[in-house]
């Protein structure tokens, strides 16, 4: 089974549709609905540089790991269980 999805900008009422061949003297389902684009949103604003860092910052604040007690061990590192 073939697909084809493509957006495509409408002049007017009418749409003409080029098929690949083979589509030719075949039954289609054509499903046509709005393609929403983001600009369209006139909430949705550009968020700089300084304003997503700010809302990274928000958003992991809620998270904090104790690592004051930590100590990296160097020989745990190449310490190796051979489980095959």
């Amino acid at each position: 089974m073939s697909a084809i999805k493509k957006i495509v900008k409408t002049e007017g009422n009418e749409l003409h549709l080029v098929l690949p061949d083979e589509f030719k003297d075949k039954e289609v389902d054509i499903e046509v609905s709005l393609h929403k684009v983001e600009s369209d949103n006139p909430e949705k604003k550009e968020q700089t540089e300084e304003e997503w860092r700010q809302s990274l910052r928000e958003f992991y604040s809620q998270y904090s790991v104790d690592l004051s007690n930590y100590k990296f061990n160097r020989d745990e590192l190449y310490d190796r269980d051979d489980r095959s």
